[in-house]
């Protein structure tokens, strides 16, 4: 596999604040903004085969927003154009560049709607039921919290339930799977569902959740968004929010906060997973596979060797175009 180790010491060295800096330097680099200059150069080929990038107005207002958080990202700090081009190839990688934040889609043949994501399904995905830090729906069920918050929506009637089977697996048979509030509101809000994934790197389960709520907790007033769902969740513990907290909070909050709170969850997912994004400027462990590397950011989002193999080219045949 080529490297261009060559370039990362220069590329390291330019460091961009925000969105219109990444401009001016793809602008005065290469005559075109980031989006259009992959397209008409990297997409399509070698490791990027099949990929382009959501070229669209509304989604060129979403990379402004998104990378306008740049010192949210990275800690107060900026950052270099190596940091860019490797967070921008896992956006790329994951949702196309798509800046819409997207939740996790959920049905397949044997697990039609939410028993998709209640599910053990072999070889495929674990249960969110049961997934470490979530509470089982039996449990959300029988909190006094999620009661008082959720009580009066449909299926309401399984407040306090004893049936066991929602604490495991499987879906309970003979229960609607429809994710419609009107016809099954009361079960939608239990972990399974509502810590579904979230935003550009899928946030799943309460304990990637509890910090955003933190975080929308303490946020200075300003974005309209977070100002009311943070007065609606006053006086409110983390983890009480986890159970009153609902699927149409965080579908606004990932997708009409500016992208305050997806870029939010992207650094927490970093801070969770070892710092992927303190990138080396050191181009022997830049391109190797330890902490500092394009190799490790990879493998640390992914958990899989394929993928982090993939995204190292993928961003080295960037690195090198540039």
């Amino acid at each position: 596999m080529a490297t261009n180790p060559a370039a990362s010491p220069d590329l390291s060295s330019i460091r961009v604040a925000n969105a219109a800096a990444i401009d001016d330097f793809f602008q005065n680099r290469k005559n075109q903004h980031y989006v259009k200059w992959f397209n008409s150069s990297i997409a399509g080929k070698g490791p990027w085969a099949q990929v382009s990038l959501v070229d669209t107005p509304s989604n060129d207002t979403g990379f402004h927003e998104f990378w306008d958080q740049i010192p949210l990202l990275f800690g107060g700090a900026d950052a270099s154009i190596v940091q860019f081009i490797s967070l921008m190839s896992i956006l790329s990688n994951e949702v196309r560049g798509n800046f819409t934040p997207q939740s996790e889609r959920m049905g397949r043949t044997g697990h039609p709607g939410m028993a998709y994501l209640f599910d053990a399904i072999e070889g495929l995905k674990r249960s969110y039921n049961t997934l470490p830090g979530n509470k089982t729906a039996f449990e959300c069920f029988n909190d006094a919290g999620y009661i008082a918050a959720h009580g009066s929506a449909a299926l309401g009637s399984l407040a306090k339930t004893t049936d066991a089977r929602w604490s495991g697996a499987a879906w309970p048979a003979g229960i609607d799977t429809n994710p419609d509030p009107a016809v099954t509101g009361f079960i939608i809000e239990a972990d399974f569902m509502k810590f579904r994934g979230r935003g550009f790197i899928q946030t799943t389960g309460r304990a990637n959740y509890l910090p955003l709520i933190s975080f929308t907790q303490s946020y200075p007033a300003g974005n309209a968004t977070i100002d009311a769902i943070k007065a609606k969740w006053a006086g409110q513990t983390p983890d009480q929010v986890a159970f009153s907290s609902t699927n149409d909070d965080w579908d606004r909050l990932f997708q009409q906060t500016d992208l305050i709170i997806a870029a939010e969850a992207v650094r927490v997912h970093n801070v969770r997973s070892g710092n992927y994004l303190a990138l080396s400027a050191d181009p022997a462990v830049l391109n190797g596979t330890g902490p500092g590397s394009i190799y490790n950011m990879g493998l640390r989002i992914s958990g899989g060797v394929a993928y982090a193999n993939l995204f190292k080219q993928r961003v080295t045949a960037v690195l090198a175009a540039v």
